[in-house]
């Protein structure tokens, strides 16, 4: 092999491995690109779903926060009907609380739903039973304070009504008509007591039951919201994890 032939066969080696080396060089550089463009979309990711799990950790705990707020504000304002003589409070407090309970049911997970449910139940039945219980109570009272200026007719009524409540008055069954008589005579007796009002007497044709069933009826509910109170706020511990370590 002569003298240009060999320069020629090396420059040609040296240029094909100047090729390949640029080729593999290339690849490699790709190859890392492509890593890091993989591993900034890893960070970029996990950044995002740090950033939402930190929003909605923090929009459960406000919104859980204002719906036991709520709820607290609803019983409570049909624990002050008892004694204030209106219901006008209890309405709108009800309201408030069912609009935050879908707001709660929203945020929440699936695990809070039955607690969610369980709350709302208990509170309507504090509601509900404000409106036919709170009357009751009223009514009962109002008759008793008729004891001294009310007169014959209030003796009247409290004995009417003393007596359907008596084991001899309401024991055993009774006709439709004898009902109707012992309706009739004690809404006659009441309607004679002008200080009663209508409204509380209706309450008393509705239920002459003993005057502290009221108390009853609100005593054991709110006992049942207690109860499920305290499970929906162990729940809302776990799931915002803020339970004692």
């Amino acid at each position: 092999m002569d003298t240009e032939t060999t320069v020629a066969l090396i420059g040609a080696a040296a240029v094909a491995g100047t090729i390949v080396g640029t080729i593999v060089g290339a690849r490699i550089q790709a190859g890392s690109g492509h890593a890091q463009a993989q591993a900034a979309r890893d960070a970029a990711a996990t950044a995002a779903r740090a950033s939402r799990e930190s929003v909605l950790g923090e929009r459960r705990r406000t919104v859980l926060a204002a719906y036991i707020r709520a709820a607290d504000l609803c019983v409570d304002a049909c624990a002050r009907s008892y004694t204030s003589g209106s219901l006008e409070e209890n309405d709108p407090a009800y309201k408030v609380f069912v609009l935050v309970q879908a707001e709660a049911e929203l945020v929440s997970p699936s695990s809070m739903d039955g607690h969610l449910s369980a709350l709302h139940d208990a509170v309507r039945n504090i509601w509900s039973t404000a409106h036919t219980w709170a009357p009751h109570g009223w009514a009962w009272r109002a008759l008793t304070g008729l004891g001294g200026s009310g007169g014959p007719e209030a003796d009247r009524a409290r004995a009417v009504l003393e007596r359907l409540r008596s084991p001899g008055g309401s024991g055993g069954p009774r006709t439709f008509a004898q009902l109707r008589a012992a309706h009739d005579e004690l809404r006659q007796a009441l309607e004679a007591l002008p200080g009663l009002g209508p409204d509380l007497a209706r309450s008393l044709l509705q239920d002459g039951d003993e005057p502290n069933r009221s108390l009853e009826e609100r005593t054991w509910r709110e006992q049942h919201y207690a109860e499920v109170r305290g499970g929906f706020i162990e729940a809302a511990r776990e799931v915002l994890g803020t339970h004692e370590t």
